[in-house]
């Protein structure tokens, strides 16, 4: 989950003017298999292997007419391309490349061509704006998601406000199947096919819509970097839409935040909190892990002694690393302030496990995951009800 306090945006607002400008809506088109997850590939599947994971926004809206519920199709597929980009490693700064892209969907789950790729529009007839947490682990919403052994499901509906600040997103984790390629963090599992039937909560990642729309100002809330033909930032905005994109599906796919954090064993509670400590709990040796309570600490109190006109981007950006060093934040995995861009080699072959061997993420796998998919046989066993809301 991305969380950021309203004073936090404020700030950014004046510091950098905290929208982006024009969205640079991009016409092109792609030719695309009717087996688009390509996981009936006879392709060698290795590091270099480019996966193709198509993803479906579903767009829950009560107001038509309203901006930041509606979003129009333009606008993610724009968002997703950025996306795309921050994976491909190398475009905003250095990166790793995980050879993942993300497409929008070109068929519903009966096979028919949709008339918006990657995109369906649902009415929502419940209290709006939603309680995020609880659409999370309430297995009367799995109506709304498509098959996620062949989609990525990312929800898209204004979420309810908080007194503490605004989340702007939250996922649920990966599992992981028992054995030698099992992966440190994520919860196990002997399952090798998990149908979508056997879910009690409707598994996806979840962004808050009302940063997907213009702001009061006409802007969007991202980076200028993504329309700049150099991709380099004149401002920034801690709540950039799409490195909240970005961050939720870096959770989708088996990443946790950077900074230290306490993993709960209570699955349907909120399960990941910062800790006032220091650690590595990321599984990944080459991110810096840092003490998040000890940097909030820092950020009020230099916010409060120095004057807007001397605030500094590098200082909203340094952290002080748990092996006494100090870095300027710019992975995906971190909060507010970061440049949100980076994704390092432990944290890619993270991502490439998943692909690899995990049930529930389209496109071939290493292990014979998700081949009842294909035959269509249904596969018993337990509900999978316990969900893995990463906050």
């Amino acid at each position: 989950m991305k969380k950021v306090s309203f004073f936090l945006v404020l700030l950014l607002q004046m510091m950098f003017s905290a929208c982006g400008g024009d969205d640079g809506v991009q016409t092109t088109t792609e030719t695309v298999a009717d087996d688009q997850d390509q996981d009936a590939t006879t392709a060698t599947i290795d590091s270099t292997y480019d996966y193709q994971l198509p993803v479906i926004f579903h767009v829950l809206y009560q107001d038509k007419n309203d901006a930041s519920q509606y979003i129009p199709a333009a606008r993610l597929k724009n968002l997703l391309e950025y996306v795309n980009q921050i994976y491909q490693g190398g475009v905003y700064g250095e990166s790793a490349n995980v050879h993942v892209k993300f497409v929008l969907a070109e068929k519903d789950e009966s096979g028919n061509t949709l008339s918006t790729p990657g995109v369906e529009y649902v009415y929502y007839s419940g209290t709006y704006p939603i309680d995020e947490s609880a659409f999370m682990v309430s297995a009367d919403n799995k109506k709304y998601i498509w098959d996620p052994n062949e989609y990525i499901n990312v929800m898209m509906f204004n979420f309810k406000e908080e007194s503490d600040g605004e989340v702007l997103g939250i996922s649920h984790m990966p599992y992981t199947i028992q054995g030698v390629h099992e992966l440190e963090g994520l919860e196990t599992t002997t399952d090798t096919y998990i149908s979508k039937s056997r879910l009690g909560y409707p598994l996806c990642s979840s962004i808050n819509s009302i940063y997907a729309g213009q702001s009061s100002t006409g802007g969007y809330y991202q980076s200028d970097r993504y329309t700049a033909s150099d991709h380099q930032a004149t401002y920034l905005t801690s709540a950039d839409i799409v490195v909240t994109m970005a961050h939720e599906l870096g959770h989708y796919l088996g990443l946790f935040h950077m900074f230290t954090e306490n993993i709960s064993t209570d699955q349907s509670a909120d399960m990941f909190a910062p800790l006032d400590s220091c650690g590595d709990t990321d599984y990944c040796e080459d991110t810096p892990s840092y003490n998040r309570a000890e940097y909030n600490s820092y950020l009020s109190y230099y916010i409060a002694n120095t004057s807007s006109s001397s605030l500094s981007v590098w200082d909203l950006l340094k952290r002080n690393a748990c092996d006494l060093t100090t870095f300027y934040s710019a992975n995906i995995m971190d909060y507010a302030f970061s440049l949100g861009y980076k994704i390092s080699s432990d944290q890619k072959a993270r991502i490439r496990n998943v692909l690899y061997y995990s049930p529930l993420i389209p496109g071939p796998k290493l292990n014979g995951a998700n081949q009842s998919t294909r035959a269509g046989v249904e596969t018993e066993g337990k509900t999978y009800d316990r969900p893995r809301l990463i906050r």
